[in-house]
């Protein structure tokens, strides 16, 4: 066999084991319980929710693929017993959303108004045919409670921040915030100033959710935190627009703003793993609030 065929065969013996890898990844979806009717399923993509009602389950976010959505709507039926009569989606990006499709055409899904718009403006190659089908059925602007199979479930926008559509999700029987992507557990954070998402509001918008009543956090990408962590959270926002602030106040450069010293509480903060390497590092989300103060980005919806 000539040398340069060896070559091939080696170059697609390897695809094909990294095609493997990647199937296998997007397989893999860790469950941690929190309650008798409450979990947490974790994979390359957002955190979602899984709870058991007498009327069904109700599942927050689906991840990435329709392939994970398929093995999500899998697990929510072996732990609940039931299927899934609600979706609930935090906000529109693809790794909370796009395995949307792979549940019952019919099934309620919800979001907030604003995330309905983005999907359809910003996703819109992504929701044609099938999929439209599981794009949210029903939306809202402020705040919902929803009394499903026994349990009361509070929707709630509390302002932009990550986007300016996010809702958070508090499982009052089980004293549980899934805050989606308005906080990320000691991972650096996506702002998306195109959608909507604002560095300067997103301290209010997290003071906002201290007010409400829960012990534990589900955070859009991380592990499961408290009260606490939600707090650190709002210190690292704090002192991202404080550098804003500072920057717009002295007419700061981009170089001169990234040289900064004020941004101290991401000591331990990481990058996320997702199926292709993401920019989001600090350098990233020094950028983004710099961009914001200055005017430097285009809204698109």
């Amino acid at each position: 066999m000539k040398r340069w065929q060896s070559g091939l065969l080696l170059i697609a013996a390897l695809a094909i084991v990294f095609c493997g890898y990647v199937f296998l990844q997007l397989r893999t979806i860790e469950v941690e319980p929190l309650s008798d009717d409450l979990w947490v399923l974790r994979g390359l993509g957002g955190n979602t929710a899984v709870l058991r009602t007498d009327a069904g389950a109700v599942v927050v976010d689906t991840m990435t693929l329709p392939l994970q959505g398929r093995r999500i709507r899998q697990l929510a039926r072996e732990l609940t017993g039931t299927d899934t009569v609600l979706l609930i989606n935090t906000h529109y990006h693809i790794d909370h959303t796009h395995g949307n499709p792979a549940f019952q055409p019919g099934t309620r899904v919800l979001s907030t108004e604003r995330t309905l718009s983005h999907l359809q403006a910003l996703d819109a190659d992504f929701w044609q045919g099938d999929a439209a089908r599981l794009l949210p059925t029903e939306t809202f602007s402020d705040r919902r409670t929803l009394s499903v199979g026994g349990k009361t479930i509070e929707l709630i926008h509390p302002g932009a921040g990550h986007t300016d559509g996010d809702l958070v999700v508090l499982f009052t029987d089980e004293g549980v915030l899934h805050t989606g992507d308005l906080m990320f557990n000691h991972y650096y954070p996506n702002i998306d100033l195109e959608a909507g998402g604002s560095v300067q509001q997103w301290v209010p918008t997290l003071e906002t959710l201290l007010h409400l009543d829960f012990t534990r956090v589900i955070p859009g990408h991380g592990e499961t935190t408290d009260r606490a962590g939600l707090r650190q959270f709002l210190a690292f926002i704090a002192q991202l627009a404080e550098i804003g602030s500072t920057a717009a106040e002295e007419g700061m450069s981009l170089e001169q703003t990234l040289a900064t010293d004020q941004l101290t509480a991401d000591a331990d903060y990481r990058r996320i793993r997702f199926i292709i390497p993401l920019p989001m590092d600090r350098d990233f989300v020094i950028t983004r609030t710099w961009e914001e103060v200055t005017g430097n980005f285009e809204r698109l919806n």
